[in-house]
């Protein structure tokens, strides 16, 4: 090891300063950051869920294919305290980054013995650019918080490997924690056996491995939940057309780039899809892969304990997002870095400083190294410039990848929202011609071709996307489609399914409803009111349709109650003044100050009404 330095250069508080500091610097322009639409509404913006407190229903539930309860809790405290305001989101995230900084010093200073070394590494795994998706996208959260428990359960392991009593009951409470937030925290047990050859254990004792077992069966049972929650969001095997070939060489290529892309960060993107077909240089970077995972046992014959252990945590934290099982839609994530990093940068750090120490040069190691996180810091606050808006976000998708269907629909979708819609429509039908079984882009162009008043082009792109898959939106909205023309046979069949594979779906009940009143239906009809205002009782059409419908059905007290209650929610609709006017009538009370109010809102049917009551 690195002997141990004096002086204020090498002073704790003075590095836990400097790490603190420049985490707030480089992520500063977040402090005006916003949500962007992969994610973020799902587990915040449109999430129930985080609106109380509920462990008992997160603990028993998957959000966007993912089994992570306290990560929920801790949306839910930052929902208490700012509602949907993502400025209190992002810098939860940061404050959480800032942390694990501070405790990848503290690990590193550990296990290496110079606070320089620590310092470096902390500087690099804080600053670097790749770890800005883990930081900046809100629904990311999961990453932050399992490292900030995952960092702490390797803390408590040093102690327990340097003789502290007690400790190694605190590594499983922290690995339990880390792996609460997140399914990738599975990798802890790995990761202890470099920590192991870090410390210079010998891996032949028992001890080593049986103490490891509790760690080990809380694991198999995080990723059985896991795999569940990814077949609950369907994004398991998501490239099933793959072979087991095919499957190997990519994992060596990512293996491989993920490297790269530390050492030389360029082209990063949120979104690296995966190759068209196996190349040349898939195959020789497997070959690569394989070669470095050999070195570590060559290092450690060689008693090369940092180099070692460095590809034993790199790979052990690695090796499970690797896509050997097959979920989501992109062969790599930048997040998929956020603590294997530690295998590489303590490793590159630790020789870097040793080297130097040799010649008597440490100012030559330090110099360069500080090179490398000033580097690192600009990259850092310049990438987040992608984090602030939409468009930022899936234009840096695009110029890079091209080619991404994802990207090219995401980015689509962006153009939709803004009312662009030629611009949309462009790169919806990108998107298309690269992936034609790409069903959310044919649902956007049938939303788009919709809003272009195109609706026998919109109905053939929404049957295409439901044809490939039965999404829930296309679906809704062939059945809005069907609603508008009258025909409530078809709609029925549509919402029905919409229902059953989103049951708390507030809008498609009232569509169900809608549907029912206009098939006469009329009991029906208001059930499926009844319904939708349960799960969604702020919106003021439900209660004007369901009193309308309890009008029809002459129950004139409870018609009376909804219509009140739709105008207390909105005071501006003109048909529930209306219909509240005509029913007093019906109750022999006078409607003249409800159709009144209607009529100066611009209803023909209460300015006729008044003509005919209101003599």
């Amino acid at each position: 090891m690195v002997m141990q330095d004096k002086g204020l250069l090498h002073n704790r508080w003075l590095h836990i300063g400097i790490l603190v500091l420049v985490v707030l610097l480089a992520y500063s322009k977040l402090f005006n950051g916003g949500f962007i639409t992969w994610d973020d509404p799902e587990y915040v913006i449109n999430n129930t869920d985080i609106r109380s407190f509920d462990l008992t229903l997160w603990f028993s539930s998957f959000y966007v294919g993912n089994y992570q309860p306290l990560t929920m809790l801790s949306y839910a405290i930052d929902f208490a305290i700012g509602g949907v305001e993502p400025t209190v989101y992002h810098i939860t995230n940061i404050l959480f980054h800032a942390a694990n900084a501070v405790l990848v010093w503290w690990f590193v200073e550990k296990i290496s013995g110079n606070k320089i070394i620590a310092l470096f590494v902390a500087l690099l795994f804080a600053l670097h650019p790749t770890q800005t998706e883990s930081v900046s996208w809100i629904a990311e959260r999961k990453n932050v918080l399992y490292g900030f428990f995952f960092l702490l359960s390797l803390i408590q392991y040093v102690a327990h490997v340097s003789g502290k009593k007690g400790g190694f009951l605190l590594v499983i409470v922290f690995g339990v924690l880390s792996m609460l937030c997140k399914a990738a925290a599975i990798s802890l047990p790995f990761a202890l056996f470099a920590v192991d050859v870090w410390m210079k254990r010998p891996l032949n004792q028992k001890r080593v491995w049986l103490e490891k077992i509790p760690l080990f069966i809380i694991a198999a049972v995080i990723a059985y939940v896991g795999i569940q929650a990814q077949a609950s969001g369907a994004f398991l095997n998501a490239h099933g057309d793959h072979t087991s070939w095919d499957t190997i060489v990519f994992a060596g290529y990512a293996y491989v780039q993920y490297i790269v892309q530390l050492l030389v960060p360029v082209k990063l993107s949120v979104i690296y899809p995966y190759p068209p077909q196996v190349e040349a240089v898939h195959v020789l970077s497997l070959v690569i892969a394989v070669g470095i995972f050999l070195s570590a046992i060559w290092a450690y014959r060689k008693q090369r304990y940092i180099w070692c252990g460095g590809i034993v945590f790199y790979t052990a934290n690695i090796a499970i997002v690797l896509q050997f099982v097959q979920f989501g839609e992109a062969l790599m994530a930048d997040r998929y870095l956020y603590i294997a990093c530690l295998g590489i940068w303590l490793p590159v750090v630790y020789y870097l400083y040793s080297w130097a120490s040799k010649f008597s040069k440490q100012w030559l190691a330090i110099a360069g190294l500080s090179v490398m996180s000033v580097t690192a810091f600009a990259m850092t606050y310049q990438r987040n410039d992608i984090w602030l808006s939409e468009h930022s976000f899936w234009s840096s998708v695009v110029a890079t990848f091209p080619n991404s269907s994802v990207a090219q629909n995401s980015l689509g979708g962006v153009f939709l929202k803004e009312g662009d819609y030629n611009n949309a429509l462009q790169h919806v039908n990108q998107a298309i011609e690269t992936d034609a079984n790409n069903y959310k882009a044919w649902y956007n162009k049938g939303v788009i071709l919709l809003r272009q008043n195109n609706a026998n082009a919109a109905l053939e792109a929404l049957n295409k996307s439901i044809g490939i898959n039965e999404y829930p939106k296309a679906l809704f909205t062939r059945a809005l489609l069907y609603q508008q023309v009258g025909k409530p046979l078809q709609a029925l069949l549509d919402v029905d399914k919409v229902i059953a594979q989103e049951p708390e779906n507030a809008r498609a009940y009232y569509i169900k409803a809608d549907c029912l009143e206009q098939q006469g239906n009329l009991q029906n009809a208001i059930d499926n009111y009844t319904k939708a205002i349960a799960y969604q009782g702020d919106d003021p059409l439900f209660y004007m349709r369901r009193g309308i419908a309890y009008a029809k059905t002459s129950q004139t007290v409870a018609a009376l109650t909804d219509l009140s209650q739709a105008i207390q929610l909105n005071d501006k609709n003109a048909a529930a003044w209306y219909w509240r006017g005509m029913v007093k009538y019906r109750t022999n009370q006078s409607p003249c100050a409800d159709l009144q109010q209607a009529a100066q809102l611009g209803s023909k049917e209460a300015i006729g009404a008044m003509q005919e009551l209101c003599k």
